[in-house]
């Protein structure tokens, strides 16, 4: 009987483009757009524009990009930027079983390890789905009994060690160790603390960077531990290959409309429900949220600080929406932390956590919000918010996200050409797309 990460790698070493059905081709070219979307969205934010400082000044100078902003980087510099731009808004996308981020991950990797080697369009959406099947069916078989973290970084590597290996066409022990590898030097991201939302999020940039150095080391005749993830206590590990090939779970993943925590969707789509017909001067009274109880490990500040504040604030959140608009999360700005209207709003957000929502965390993120709005109390019910897998955002929907969060980046006519340049990848092009993310750089500062 071979271990789990043998029998990962010789499925992964035995995939071709042709085994991908249209369904999967077309839900990986969505989900390298979405990706781009937000990996565009976030190249202005702080938390990005920090990380390309620190990468340069760590990894020193070379001759890779990090994508929309800035030439002369060391590539695992700009692998490591690009990674940490994709995860800044928190607007990438996600797997309710995994309960994390896999594209910001590992479309970035595959897309500079795919321009290095020459590889075509076929190569790269192939390597895509790999590595987010990979990646989501190990995170999706973990005992969360025994999960001190949710931290996407914990296993997105797996994923990114997947699709490199598989573009190196790398021998299947090799890869079975570079899994191995990926997944024991994998951030581990400990529990952050209760009241303060923080910049480093999920760790995916450094879990990419420690899974390209995984597939190195096991190249050059490294082992792992191949034996890691036939661990009972921590994994359902016959549900990791189960059904391998005939199930890709590409297929099963959710697209964010907004710049803030998932959490927080079904309670902004509630509140946008309830606020779509009120007037202009109709006053709002209370707000009171009943969520599922997971959500309060977020930190929940009513008057956050910081874009992580805001973006993982239930209460800030649910008051920007009912006074703002949805535009307001397209892409959420510094700005709306200090508006005081929010603000004061926010101070009357109920946030409550009833008995009847225990339990359905990860498979489904349900909300029900109850608002006094011209002095007539309302009611929504969100179930599954926009995007879930089973409430999708259509192909236009993504291209819209792109526009929006890329309009202070490129021109309209350029972000045209990069939506076309990522529809060209199933034609087995590469090069325009690679031409759209490497451009002439753009003077990037902080978005106000």
């Amino acid at each position: 009987m071979r271990f789990v990460t043998e029998q990962l790698a010789n499925f992964v070493g035995n995939v071709a483009y042709e085994h991908l059905s249209d369904r999967v081709v077309e839900k990986t070219e969505r989900a390298i757009l979405d990706t781009l979307a937000a990996l565009i969205g976030g190249v202005p934010t702080d938390n990005a524009t920090l990380s390309r400082f620190a990468a340069k000044a760590c990894f020193g100078s070379g001759g890779a990009h990090a994508w929309f902003a800035e030439a002369g980087l060391h590539p695992l510099g700009a692998l490591f930027a690009n990674c940490a731009a994709a995860s800044s808004l928190d607007v990438d996308d996600g797997h309710c079983l995994a309960a994390g981020h896999p594209g910001a991950a590992i479309v970035p990797a595959v897309l500079m390890e795919a321009a290095k080697l020459g590889s075509d369009g076929h190569a790269v959406l192939t390597a895509t789905a790999i590595g987010y099947d990979v990646a989501l069916r190990i995170a999706a078989a973990r005992r969360f009994s025994d999960t001190m973290s949710f931290a996407s970084g914990q296993w997105t590597g797996f994923g990114v060690a997947a699709a490199i290996g598989w573009l190196r066409k790398m021998p299947t022990d090799q890869l079975a160790h570079a899994l191995a590898i990926a997944g024991a030097e994998a951030p581990q991201n400990l529990p952050q603390g209760d009241c303060q939302a923080s910049s480093v999020k999920g760790s995916s940039p450094w879990s990419t960077v420690a899974a390209l150095f995984a597939v190195e080391r096991a190249s050059h005749g490294m082992s792992g531990s191949i034996d890691m993830l036939d661990r009972a206590h921590a994994y359902n590990f016959g549900a990791i290959t189960a059904d391998l090939g005939t199930r890709w779970l590409i297929s099963e993943t959710y697209l964010k409309p907004y710049a803030s925590c998932r959490y927080t969707h079904p309670v902004i789509d509630a509140v946008l429900a309830l606020v779509a017909e009120r007037g202009k001067d109709e006053p709002i009274g209370r707000i009171a949220v009943d969520i599922f109880p997971e959500a309060r490990k977020l930190p929940n500040e009513n008057a956050p600080k910081s874009l992580e504040g805001g973006q993982f604030s239930v209460p800030f959140a649910a008051a920007l929406a009912a006074l703002r608009g949805a535009e307001a999360f397209r892409p959420l700005r510094p700005f709306s932390l200090s508006d005081p209207q929010v603000v004061e709003l926010a101070q009357r957000v109920e946030v409550r956590y009833p008995d009847e929502f225990a339990g359905m965390f990860p498979q489904c993120t349900p909300a029900r919000v109850t608002m006094i709005v011209g002095g007539y109390e309302r009611t929504a019910d969100v179930p599954r918010p926009l995007g879930d897998a089973n409430n999708p955002m259509d192909q236009s929907a993504v291209e819209e996200k792109l526009l929006d969060l890329g309009r202070d980046i490129l021109s309209r006519a350029e972000l045209g050409k990069l939506i076309q340049s990522v529809a060209l990848l199933k034609m087995g092009e590469i090069a325009p797309l690679l031409g759209c993310l490497t451009a002439r750089p753009v003077a990037i500062s902080a978005a106000s």
